[in-house]
C-alpha cells in the first residue's frame, strides 16, 4: 500500500538498515559495483539477480552517485539518521549513494512478502 510504501523508506529503522547493508556492501560485496549490487540482491531475496535487475540497479545506483556529488549535505543528512554511526574509512557519497539502492533493495515485494 501507499501508506507501507511511505514507512518502508521513511521510518528510521528502515533507513538506518539500508545505510548499513550499503556498509556491508562496499566492504563485503566485491570490488566493483555490479559485484556489490549482485551480493546485496543476494543477500536480501535469497536468489541471483536476473541481467535486467542489475542493470536497473546499475543505472539507480549511478543516479544516485550523481546526486549525492553534486548535494553532499544531502548525503549528510542521510546518513546522520539512525543511532549507529558510519564506518569513517568510507566515502560519504558513495555511502550515500549505496544507502539509497540498499533501500530500493529492502522494499521489493519479494523482500517484503515471504510466501
Amino acid at each position: 500500500t501507499p501508506l507501507q510504501s511511505l514507512d518502508l523508506m521513511n521510518d528510521v529503522a528502515y533507513v538506518e538498515a539500508a545505510r548499513l547493508l550499503a556498509e556491508r556492501m562496499l566492504t563485503e560485496g566485491g570490488s566493483t559495483p555490479e559485484q556489490r549490487l549482485a551480493w546485496a540482491f543476494r543477500v536480501v531475496t535469497s536468489r541471483h539477480p536476473g541481467e535486467a535487475e542489475v542493470i536497473a540497479l546499475t543505472r539507480n545506483l549511478k543516479s544516485q552517485l550523481d546526486y549525492f556529488a553534486r548535494n553532499s549535505q544531502e548525503a549528510e543528512k542521510l546518513l546522520s539518521v539512525g543511532e549507529k554511526r558510519n564506518n569513517d574509512k568510507l566515502n560519504r557519497t558513495e555511502l550515500a549513494a549505496y544507502a539509497t539502492t540498499a533501500s530500493l533493495l529492502l522494499n521489493l515485494d519479494e523482500v517484503i512478502t515471504k510466501q
